[in-house]
């Protein structure tokens, strides 16, 4: 006839081995307490005190602060650790040189408050902005630096403006 439960560990003396001094059992308690212990600390050093989103009172949010510039505007919403986000710092440094218009790139990792403020479902997000701070338009994914000029209506930098013809 086969046994149904396991026959408990003996110690020398023919005693069965209490549950709390196995190996096995010292470890996984042991591992739970430094996981709760992290855990613990995780929690208290990344709390809400260090990401909480720009009030009125308070010092304007990057965004507004390079709005403020007048220019049309191109602001990036990503992170370092996007590949896409990554792909397209180059061209947001291309322009970045551009005179006419304003660039700005916002990490949402770091500055998690942006992300419910502008709406941001996407890394990378590309919002548009006219002279004036108005929304133009968004792209969600790459983009390329011509099609980025095109959103802010204007023409790639060595290039004068041409007139569209009417449709006959």
């Amino acid at each position: 006839m086969v046994e149904k439960f396991a026959k408990p560990v003996n110690d020398f003396n023919g005693k069965p081995i209490p549950w709390w001094r196995k190996s096995t059992n010292i470890a996984v308690v042991a591992m739970a307490a430094v996981a709760t212990t992290l855990g613990g600390w995780l929690y208290i050093t990344n709390g809400t005190a260090t990401h909480q989103e720009p009030t009125g009172d308070a010092a304007p949010d990057a965004v507004q602060a390079v709005l403020r510039a007048g220019k049309p505007t191109i602001i990036e919403f990503g992170a370092n650790s996007c590949v896409s986000c990554r792909d397209m710092k180059p061209i947001l440094h291309l322009l970045a040189q551009d005179p006419r218009i304003a660039v700005a790139d916002v990490d949402i990792l770091k500055e998690r408050g942006y992300i419910s403020k502008y709406q941001i479902r996407l890394m990378p997000t590309q919002v548009f902005y006219d002279a004036q701070g108005v929304e133009i338009g968004r792209n969600m994914g790459k983009i390329s630096a011509e099609a980025i000029l095109a959103h802010l209506g204007l023409a790639p930098a060595g290039q004068a403006a041409t007139p569209k013809k009417a449709a006959m």
